[in-house]
């Protein structure tokens, strides 16, 4: 009997399309080991790092809004447990380069939006955007929400003023922060990673005053990379229950209540030897690079920076 004979659908969670709640999407991507056929203890070893048996959830694709989702994926609760289990996902990019990359997020946001004000941010990790916008803004409360509480001392170094800066555990307890009062909103590969997004797209607006400016990265779907390397493109992992491209980030954006003013493709900056290494792991080739050769890429691998205002 195969596996997914013995897949109990009660296991994980059962949902329609994120965005506009459509059901029966049409299958697009699936890893050869389906997740869907297998039991979360089983997806455990799965969670982060490059398998040689790559596997995730099924993606489908919403026949209504065009939302590429699992129609399958995890349950709240079982979330919460990898979550708490997570790994670094930067090891191998230096502090330099990854600054290097957001600073260049901190530059578009820049067009549009003198910095200054009640600033909120989702998911900050070690608060390197945070620094830019401290650094280049003139900004006078913040609200950070960051679950990982290892990063907590790196991101509290950057207070100015202690009672200005406000460091939250719960990602999504936005009762404290005052309705209106939020200027500047960040929230970089946050999206891609929640079960109900328009429902904390809403939320958010109903923080920000008027005209305020939202800035999300997410990955793009519709990339020419995710189009060459089909299911083996990163992106579709365990951790992600939708992905997005510019067309379906504008979709969600307009059902949340924004007004998109730009979509962007990004540029990253990687270490030689860690593209290399990544580009055989994606192809279930195991080698071993150690050393830096000094030498970092700049490349658009597929992400979108999006700017939507209030």
């Amino acid at each position: 009997m195969n596996a997914m004979n013995n897949f109990d659908k009660s296991s994980f969670l059962l949902r329609g399309c994120p965005v506009c709640d459509t059901k029966n999407g049409s299958p697009i991507v699936s890893s050869n080991i389906k997740a869907e056929g297998l039991s979360f203890e089983s997806l455990k070893k799965h969670w982060t790092g490059f398998f040689k048996e790559k596997v995730f959830f099924s993606y489908c694709r919403c026949r209504n809004c065009g939302t590429l989702y699992c129609p399958t994926f995890f349950k709240s609760e079982q979330l919460e447990n990898l979550y708490s289990n997570m790994e670094d996902n930067t090891a191998g990019v230096s502090l330099d380069l990854m600054k290097k990359t957001q600073y260049g997020y901190y530059k578009v946001l820049k067009e549009f939006s003198e910095v200054k004000g009640g600033y909120l941010e989702i998911g900050p990790d070690i608060g390197l955007f945070t620094e830019h916008c401290i650094e280049g803004g003139q900004l006078n409360k913040y609200w950070l929400f960051e679950p990982n509480l290892s990063v907590w001392p790196q991101l509290k170094r950057l207070a100015r003023n202690e009672s200005s800066f406000v460091v939250a555990p719960d990602m999504f307890e936005l009762s404290i922060v005052p309705d209106r009062s939020v200027d500047v909103a960040i929230m970089i590969h946050v999206l891609d990673h929640l079960l109900d997004p328009v429902s904390i797209l809403k939320e958010v607006r109903g923080k920000l005053a008027s005209g305020a400016i939202l800035v999300c990265v997410t990955h793009d779907e519709s990339s020419l990379l995710a189009k060459i390397m089909k299911w083996r493109w990163p992106p579709y992992c365990l951790q992600h229950p939708q992905l997005y491209s510019p067309c379906t980030m504008r979709n969600i954006m307009k059902e949340a209540g924004f007004e998109v003013l730009a979509v962007r493709k990004t540029v990253n900056y990687f270490p030689l030897k860690y593209l290399i290494k990544h580009i055989f792991w994606a192809f279930g080739i195991r080698v071993n690079m150690s050393g830096s050769t000094g030498i970092s890429v700049p490349l658009k691998l597929g992400n979108i920076l999006t700017v939507a205002k209030a």
